[in-house]
């Protein structure tokens, strides 16, 4: 069965209407005015569709394209090639995406539209949309926001991303492989990041950590003065507060029932999860593992943000690093 073709939404006749309007001139010799009249058009109406007739039969009633032949002002395809891998490979928002290259976010988001590309929530976390609420420290160091993501090992050879749900030994696999947990400061003024993955949660874990993250920061200018954690036990433990003695930290915790306290690390490990953990399909845990450093020092040197007005976290600090830090 023939699918009929859909009418423009202006026009005054269907084609078999513009057939009828057209013989009246061509085979009855009806005059275009009176044609015109009777069919309760203007007269130019009548002459295009005879026109058309004469020169292009039956099919010459059809409605054209409205889409013009050439558009200079197209964005050129490498351009709109670029943005559609920037979306696929860093899974970047249009605002990003247009600061990187050059263009509108309104025209980055029709190319990523066009391209099937339009919607980044697949996969992603259900949020409830509420007005957005920044604040950011005067300098660095005056408060560094620290926690723990929990991440599924992959097996040897890679999981169900890779082999497919339901492969020989699927449960077994992962159930021998375990977690990784890893654990992230970020200064709140200038998005700088300190991160490792480790084995665990517990007190001795975490607070070695943030003895290494405090020697690291200091190494590159940055004097912690306050850091902020959630109430987590290992948080909560003497051998977290020794360590934020020993390094002249002043321990804070955030608000019970309150996460957004410590948004700036959730946020990056939302990042984290998009941009490396979930990005490709990985073969083993050791793979994972080895991009991840390569992913930190990407953040830190060469990944603009927004909320720094798309300037670089290490560049906010830059004029002020040692040599080996640039």
């Amino acid at each position: 069965m023939a699918h009929a073709r859909s009418v423009h939404p202006n026009a005054p006749l269907t084609v078999v209407g513009r057939r009828r309007m057209v013989l009246c001139v061509v085979d009855r010799g009806w005059s275009v005015a009176a044609t015109a009249e009777r069919f309760q058009v203007d007269p130019k109406t009548v002459r295009k569709w005879r026109d058309r007739f004469l020169a292009e039969g039956v099919e010459g009633l059809e409605d054209r394209s409205c889409r013009p032949q050439r558009s200079p002002n197209r964005t050129p395809r490498r351009v709109r090639r670029r943005v559609v891998e920037l979306r696929r490979k860093r899974r970047w928002g249009a605002d990003h995406i247009a600061y990187e290259v050059g263009l509108a976010a309104s025209t980055v988001q029709n190319i990523l539209t066009r391209a099937g590309l339009g919607r980044l929530d697949r996969g992603d976390r259900a949020t409830k949309r509420q007005p957005v609420r920044r604040y950011q420290r005067d300098r660095p160091g005056e408060l560094i926001h620290v926690d723990i993501k929990k991440l599924a090992g992959i097996p040897d050879g890679g999981g169900w991303r890779t082999r497919g749900r339901g492969y020989q030994g699927e449960g077994a696999r992962s159930r021998m492989v375990g977690y990784r947990y890893l654990h992230t400061a970020i200064d709140d003024r200038t998005r700088i990041v300190y991160s490792e993955i480790l084995t665990d949660e517990k007190a001795t874990t975490a607070a070695g950590f943030w003895r290494r993250a405090a020697a690291w920061y200091a190494s590159i200018g940055i004097t912690c003065e306050r850091v902020i954690t959630d109430n987590g036990s290992c948080y909560r433990s003497g051998l977290w507060h020794q360590a934020c003695n020993d390094t002249g930290t002043v321990a804070k915790k955030t608000r019970p029932y309150r996460p957004q306290t410590n948004g700036k690390v959730e946020r990056f490990h939302r990042i984290l999860l998009e941009e490396w953990a979930y990005i490709r399909p990985w073969h083993s845990d050791r793979e994972r593992t080895d991009h991840y450093t390569g992913f930190i020092h990407f953040y830190n040197h060469h990944r603009s943000h927004g909320s720094l007005k798309w300037a670089t976290p290490m560049s906010i600090i830059r004029d002020n690093l040692p040599e080996e830090h640039i």
